[in-house]
């Protein structure tokens, strides 16, 4: 065998494009960039001020490093400067962390704009089927510590502190001036040293004040370090610090639909997702399916309203009466407003209440007659019985209908393989377990990088595989045995090639 050595030295010609040919989310990323209206982002800077780098160009390369679950600005950096793959975005420029990491900031509200582009170019590429939507949300750690979270009367003492520094250091520096320096130290040394301890007790009281005014607005606690986080309940068990990340994926685990809440109630996150999922894409939302986080009866009256085909179980939140006759035992008597139970005794209405924003009647039997019922063992185990009557509680029993059909049974089935998958491919591919920026801002424009990230990758599988995912095929539900619909569904999986897979993006 001849020996074919190679000398680190020598000099080559070669085109960068010729060089990422086969790397195909490079392609992409470079494809999608350039259909992006970039006019907005070039607003931001100006050719009268000093140079700065192509925002093109360092959209491509943030989007490219969030794609490979690269998020930390010095890592980047570094990529640039020996990876060929972002070298064919920057050339031989070499932008600094710092450039990187103002970048990712200066527009967060831009990324949105784009998250529904791309949104738009996966549907033109057929990868879009929002026939069945699923919702879900997961508990994202803030860039914050848990120690660094207070009440109102830490902070009143912190308060009190800093502003005790910042009058010491005041009167130190008014000593100096009036006796001098006799110190045998650098001229200026100790003054600077004073200067940056009165500024770092300045910056903290600075602080400590917001956070009094965020208290003042109604929260019971504030964090120092990022005071919009709120403390959540995290998927390893612990509270912390933590965003409420939502996303709403189709049947092809595209991401239609993306936001933040400081809120750890999924409920109240149902409403906008299924807008936003509406406003995101060209066609109309078919199925949707959610967990029981999202109920409440707020939402059903939503659902009832905008006649939605929604499949949700009734979550911890709804009222349950284990081993009690439920509503469904009960007779409504119109004219009199009242109910007759299972022995045929007459409930009375009493009152109204609302809860979440839905009006619930009480209805109550008599007293006496309670006591007397041979019932009464099966059916209440206080005094006497009360039924708590919902706005929404003929919606409630059709969709408790709907999810015990065959039909579903199986769609509900299909909703953590559709969204759950997602977060799990954010987390343990991607790295993405704790935000790196602080602020609701621009935590939500670090979230749809993320999950714009997450659609171009599926973008580049497409176009890679000669084979779609099992979730862009339409068959008919039909009768059969859960066992065997399994059975079926591999079969389709394995053998079953798309014939019109969709356009594909072209590449110059």
């Amino acid at each position: 065998m001849i020996l074919k050595p190679e000398d680190p030295h020598q000099i080559f010609f070669a085109s960068r494009a010729d060089l990422v040919a086969e790397e195909e989310i490079v392609r992409v990323v470079d494809e999608v960039v350039s259909r992006l209206d970039l006019g907005p982002l070039y607003a931001y800077w100006s050719e009268a001020g000093r140079g700065f780098y192509d925002p093109a160009m360092m959209l491509k390369i943030l989007f490219l490093a969030y794609c490979e679950g690269e998020r930390h600005s010095r890592d980047i950096a570094k990529k640039i400067k020996y990876d060929i793959r972002y070298q064919y975005f920057a050339g031989t420029l070499r932008p600094k962390y710092r450039s990187i990491c103002r970048f990712r900031v200066i527009a967060p509200e831009l990324l949105a704009a784009y998250f529904v582009k791309i949104v738009r170019i996966c549907q033109e590429l057929g990868l879009g089927d929002v026939s069945l939507l699923a919702i879900d949300g997961t508990k994202l750690r803030a860039s914050a510590s848990r120690r660094r979270t207070f009440r109102r009367k830490d902070l009143d003492r912190l308060y009190r502190h800093y502003r005790k520094m910042l009058s010491e250091d005041a009167l130190l520096d008014g000593r100096e001036l009036a006796e001098g320096d006799d110190s045998d130290d650098e001229p200026g040394q100790e003054s600077s040293d004073s200067g940056r301890k009165a500024f770092s007790s300045l910056e903290l009281k600075e602080r400590v004040e917001a956070a009094i005014a965020r208290l003042s607005e109604g929260q019971s606690e504030v964090n120092l370090t990022d005071g919009d986080a709120k403390f959540m309940k995290t998927s390893d068990g612990g509270i912390r610090p933590s965003y409420n990340a939502q996303v709403a994926v189709d049947k092809n685990q595209i991401i239609v639909a993306a936001d933040i809440s400081r809120s750890a109630d999924d409920a109240a996150s149902l409403a906008p997702m299924i807008e936003q999922s509406r406003d995101n894409v060209d066609s109309e939302v078919g199925k949707i399916l959610t967990d029981g986080g999202y109920y409440s009866a707020a939402n059903m009256e939503y659902v009832a309203g905008k006649n939605l085909d929604l499949y949700m179980p009734m979550g911890k939140s709804h009222p349950r009466e284990s081993g009690k006759f439920d509503l469904g035992r009960f007779r409504h008597n119109r004219e009199r407003d009242s109910y007759i139970c299972p022995a045929g005794q007459e409930l009375d209405y009493k009152y109204s209440r609302q809860r979440h924003g839905v009006e619930r009647r009480i209805y109550r039997a008599s007293l006496a007659i309670c006591q007397a019922c041979e019932l009464r063992a099966g059916c209440t185990t206080g005094r006497q019985r009360e039924l708590w009557v919902s706005a929404v509680w003929e919606d409630e029993r059709k969709m408790k209908e709907k999810l015990l059909a065959p039909e579903g049974a199986f769609l509900y089935g299909r909703r953590k393989v559709l969204v759950e998958p997602v977060f799990g491919n954010m987390k343990f591919n991607l790295g993405f377990g704790r935000f790196l920026l602080r602020g609701f801002e621009k935590v939500k424009g670090e979230f749809l990088l993320m999950c714009i990230a997450h659609n171009l990758r599926k973008i580049a599988r497409h176009l890679n595989s000669p084979r779609p995912a099992l979730a862009s095929y339409h068959f008919q539900l039909i009768e059969i045995s859960p066992i065997l619909r399994l059975i079926l569904a591999k079969l389709i999986r394995g053998s079953i090639a798309c014939p019109n897979p969709g356009p594909k993006l072209e590449f110059a």
